[in-house]
């Protein structure tokens, strides 16, 4: 019960610090002002204002999600360590192990609050430009499936900043979130590309090696229409073979790590 006492303080005192800075609420204000313009325009047809406005909505949250997680992330424990604010910490019966999970916890309260606030603005405009004003079930999941990414790839943030620098970890944070958006178009280039057989191989273990964050985005399924109402398989299936298992090992590296790094 203390250890777990121990983690949530952490997330706790996490999720305070950045929401006392100034980076958090400036990209969410600049994330509303996106969707409020984004979604007012009237330049569609009522059979087109639907579509626009989820894929519009979704991906706003999707790329402002990643870029808040990011710029709240990378820092974290790089900076902790600079001001030496993290001696204290570990000076108390708190464990490297505590202290990791207690910064992923906080990173995914994080993703809890960018979401939550960013989806209700969201929803509230497209049950306003919607035609008849019908709210569409499926967002909810594909804002479930939003959260999901983003807290794979804070996952992936905390493993990195335990040994790169802020700059590294910003730069490869942004490729692999690029990278698995794309992981389709990776997949044809290793199969239909005509390129070298170095090159091919090469995208074939980048394509294998990074999280699929595109089989986790519902936006595309329910913009094209492909499907009249998302799942629990459609949405299990992706998050238990792409999300959980690169947080489970992107965890588990960055407990191992910091636990033999010297501070």
């Amino acid at each position: 019960m203390n250890k777990l006492k121990g983690i949530f303080l952490i997330a706790g005192n996490t999720v305070t610090g950045v929401m006392r800075g100034v980076i958090l609420s400036v990209m969410l204000l600049l994330a509303a002002i996106l969707i409020l313009l984004s979604l007012s325009s009237n330049a569609f047809d009522s059979s087109q204002i639907r579509n626009m406005l989820m894929d519009s909505g979704l991906a706003i949250i999707s790329v402002l999600g990643a870029i808040i997680a990011i710029l709240t992330g990378f820092n974290m424990i790089p900076n902790e360590i600079e001001t030496r604010t993290i001696y204290p910490v570990l000076s108390k019966p708190v464990s490297r192990w505590q202290y990791i999970t207690g910064k992923y916890l906080g990173a995914v309260g994080i993703n809890a609050i960018t979401t939550t606030l960013l989806s209700i603005l969201f929803f509230i405009i497209y049950i306003y430009r919607a035609p008849g004003h019908v709210f569409d079930m499926r967002l909810i999941p594909a804002v479930l499936m939003i959260f999901a990414i983003l807290c794979t790839l804070s996952a992936i943030i905390i493993f990195l900043s335990t040994f790169m620098s802020w700059i590294g970890t910003i730069i490869v944070t942004a490729c692999i979130w690029f990278a698995g958006n794309y992981a389709q178009f990776l997949f044809d280039m290793t199969e239909h590309g005509s390129g070298s057989a170095f090159s091919k191989n090469l995208l074939a273990v980048v394509h294998q090696l990074l999280p699929n964050f595109q089989s986790m985005d519902m936006r595309y399924l329910i913009v094209q229409e492909q499907v009249p109402s998302i799942t629990f398989s459609m949405i299990s299936a992706p998050l238990f073979l792409q999300g959980i298992p690169y947080i489970i090992i992107c965890m588990l590296l960055a407990i191992i790590i910091f636990n033999y790094r010297e501070l």
